[in-house]
């Protein structure tokens, strides 16, 4: 192995665990802001589109309870962990953090990482929520429930490597740093 690529690979393992901890750490604060803004504002959407009122967002302990209610229909409470959606954050942000180097546009990247993490939440959130008004129709709600089960059980478990490649194939292979 030639000694520049090995000098390389523990560059970039050291960044990743080092970054890995730093985030981990930071996200354990912000987690939980981050998630309650995002139900709010997700909230809010499914309640017009759905022509319900979005009433709160209840804690209890690690779930939280969105609340929806209107004339038409009976109060909606629809569970969720913020957990459930956003546990590989750090391990996304992590991989992110050790490709940089090798990244000519750095915020650009990173940026592209991040949005790419808060839409795909946003959708997350969307389908979870819109299921519970899609009951009746049942062409309707198989469609939100697979789209919802998609994004449960392949993205939000590959996310960080899926930003991991996307990073590795257009910002570095395109840049000339790998042949």
């Amino acid at each position: 192995m030639p000694p520049r690529l090995r000098k390389d690979i523990l560059k970039t393992a050291a960044i990743f665990i080092v970054s890995y901890f730093v985030c981990l750490a930071i996200w354990l604060y912000v987690k939980e802001i981050y998630g309650t803004v995002l139900l709010h504002i997700i909230s809010n959407i499914v309640g017009f589109l759905a022509n319900a009122a979005y009433v709160d967002v209840y804690r209890e302990q690690d779930m939280f309870t969105v609340v929806f209610g209107s004339l038409k229909m009976r109060e909606r409470a629809v569970p969720m962990s913020i957990n459930s959606f956003t546990y590989n954050v750090p391990v996304a942000l992590a991989i992110t953090a050790a490709l940089l180097p090798f990244i000519k546009r750095k915020m650009r990247a990173l940026f592209e990482s991040l949005s790419f993490l808060v839409v795909l939440h946003i959708f997350y959130v969307l389908m979870l929520e819109t299921l519970s008004f899609t009951m009746g129709n049942n062409i309707l709600h198989a469609v939100n429930e697979y789209f919802f089960l998609f994004t449960h059980k392949i993205m939000t478990r590959s996310e960080p490597f899926i930003i991991g490649l996307y990073l590795f194939a257009v910002r570095i292979v395109k840049q000339g740093h790998i042949p």
